[in-house]
């Protein structure tokens, strides 16, 4: 399958630079914007192949780093406050549709952030941290080199006005979890815990429930009877 971008409006074209997808070909007005967790092709992670067939339009990032997007994404930002301009954009652009956000890990971060601050209905995040560098994290392993423009979203989350975030996590992963129970402490945060590690999707998609649940996530159905059982 040949992934190509489309404009959001004539106003408004989104750039093909490798590191962005748009698919707009839905005319339903919900838009997924989707935060990759690693630099890898998009077209292969990022839960691409578990959404195909969710009728939304869809934005997928890329980094094409593992600096928890402190520097952007390349083609439409080379900062963090860059990108938060660049979605303020799409959000504005697509202010008669439902804003849905993704991301696991290093994208379940930008989830976080970047999904409160351009007022995303729903946020869907797995093992996510919100604040950089704490000992035994992934990311500070990934940023000794890297200026953190943006690295704590205590401030953000705790005057989220109206987005509903929804957390899984493993229990079996102990850093994991106790941030995930500190960010249940959060307005409009529900914590779901799964019998699994830092990899969660990973752990539903083996449970044959990750495409039940991105599906609930989209419809604004409650997600967690989807991952019932995993």
């Amino acid at each position: 399958m040949t992934l190509q971008i489309a404009p959001a409006s004539e106003g408004f074209p989104l750039p093909n630079t490798g590191h962005v997808i748009f698919e707009g070909d839905s005319s339903r007005k919900k838009l997924l914007i989707v935060f990759a967790y690693i630099n890898q092709p998009l077209d292969i992670r990022s839960h691409y192949n578990f959404l195909r067939h969710i009728d939304c339009k869809k934005l997928f990032l890329n980094p094409g780093t593992n600096q928890w997007y402190q520097t952007g994404v390349p083609g439409v930002a080379d900062t963090y406050s860059g990108l938060v301009r660049f979605l303020q954009d799409v959000a504005s652009d697509f202010a008669d549709h439902e804003i849905l956000c993704l991301g696991h890990s290093m994208g379940g971060f930008a989830a976080l952030g970047l999904g409160v601050s351009i007022g995303a209905s729903r946020i869907l995040v797995s093992v996510p941290e919100f604040v950089l560098n704490t000992p035994k994290s992934l990311s500070i392993r990934h940023l000794k080199e890297t200026t953190v423009e943006c690295g704590d979203l205590s401030g953000v989350l705790a005057n989220n006005p109206k987005s509903e975030i929804t957390i899984l996590v493993g229990r079996q992963d102990a850093f994991d979890l106790g941030v995930s129970r500190q960010l249940g402490e959060f307005p409009h945060t529900e914590v779901i815990e799964l019998d699994s590690g830092h990899a969660a999707t990973a752990h539903l998609k083996d449970m044959g429930t990750l495409t039940a649940t991105l599906e609930a996530f989209v419809e604004g159905r409650p997600i967690r009877p989807a991952v019932e059982g995993a």
